[in-house]
């Protein structure tokens, strides 16, 4: 028996990248996974992988910078499956912009999705965890705490993230419910081309990250697995930096 079995698991923003490695985990070990993301195509693709491969997979179209879709998540997660274990919450964009650069609209649009999309996921959620034991794994960022990585709007919405997680693990933690951060850094994806465009930009980074390699989604993905599952009793409320020893604090 495979330590996900019946369980059900919700990922937002797992479509691409690291969400959709996740999402995969997750489903690998019996899970029934619930994609949650507004690109329709993508994610509509990645559940159907996931149900031909695993088990049944759902996707629900999402913008979760409004609390009315993720009231509506809730309903079809509960009519197709009847019950939540699990939340990764993984919806996050970016903007590489300056205080002077970056538009108030620009900031809004950060804050909600990465920060309010976050509270509304698990808030729309919230009653269910009150009953059942389960578990919740923020997909945070190493820009939290480094204040780089891009403009100022995405470390504040991650350290914003962070700052709910912990209020979240006080809360919940009594119930049973475990619930930490993974903050990778520098994780091979699209966006490291973004920031680091040249070879040698590129290899002047790994020259700084003490396991001379790039994360991958995967790492990403393992952790955040082992933060949900059974295993993990006793880690609570806690961010767990992944970032090959790349990070000096």
């Amino acid at each position: 028996m495979k330590k996900f079995d019946d369980k059900v698991v919700l990922v937002t923003g797992g479509a691409n990248g690291i969400g959709k490695a996740i999402a995969e985990k997750f489903a690998q070990n019996g899970a029934n996974v619930v994609i949650v993301d507004f690109n329709e195509q993508n994610g509509q693709e990645v559940a159907d992988q996931l149900t031909d491969k695993y088990q049944k997979a759902l996707f629900v179209k999402t913008d979760v910078s409004k609390y009315a879709d993720l009231e509506h998540v809730h309903d079809e997660v509960m009519k197709e499956f009847g019950k939540i274990d699990s939340l990764i919450i993984d919806a996050g964009i970016d903007y590489s912009d300056t205080v002077d650069e970056i538009s108030i609209e620009e900031w809004q649009r950060v804050i909600s999705i990465n920060l309010s999309g976050a509270f509304y996921t698990v808030k729309a959620f919230y009653n269910e965890f009150l009953e059942n034991e389960g578990s919740m794994v923020f997909i945070s960022s190493g820009s939290a705490q480094s204040g780089t990585g891009g403009g100022v709007a995405y470390p504040a919405s991650k350290a914003g993230d962070e700052g709910l997680m912990r209020g979240l693990a006080k809360e919940l933690g009594p119930k049973g419910v475990t619930i930490n951060a993974v903050a990778p850094r520098v994780i091979n994806t699209g966006m490291v081309k973004v920031h680091y465009p040249t070879k040698e930009s590129l290899d002047e980074l790994i020259k700084q990250i003490a396991v001379r390699r790039l994360g991958t989604v995967d790492d990403v993905a393992n952790l955040t697995y082992f933060l949900a599952s059974p295993e993990n009793s006793y880690i609570q409320g806690q961010t767990i930096l992944l970032d090959g020893n790349r990070t000096v604090r």
